[in-house]
């Protein structure tokens, strides 16, 4: 999956120069001002300089949905299982069967860009 033309990379690059919280479960993942991003295999590259003028990146899987809520200036990013197979309950079960050896910390999770 690329993710070239399509509403991840629009919405990338409408935050690029902009200072933004990465935040999942309330923990703040990184934070700073928002210069690039690319992609690497099945995942985003993002590219943020902190408030020491340092470069720190972060990979996040490519999401399954994400949403944009431009009046309280958030992005979502959408890894909930229930969300990639459209709340259909046979898939959606068969997904809950897989025995998985680790899973990521994106699993079922709604990872939140807050632009500040």
């Amino acid at each position: 999956m690329y993710i070239d033309n399509t509403p991840i990379e629009s919405i990338l690059k409408k935050l690029l120069q902009q200072n933004i919280v990465i935040t999942l479960n309330n923990k703040t993942l990184k934070k700073g001002k928002f210069i690039l991003f690319k992609q690497v295999h099945y995942c985003i590259e993002l590219s943020l300089k902190n408030q020491e003028d340092v470069i720190k990146k972060i990979e996040l899987p490519i999401p399954f949905n994400v949403e944009e809520w431009s009046d309280d200036n958030l992005i979502y990013f959408d890894y909930r299982i229930s969300t990639l197979t459209k709340n259909n309950p046979d898939t959606l079960n068969l997904i809950k069967k897989l025995v998985l050896d680790k899973t990521s910390k994106f699993y079922n999770q709604i990872l939140e860009i807050e632009i500040i």
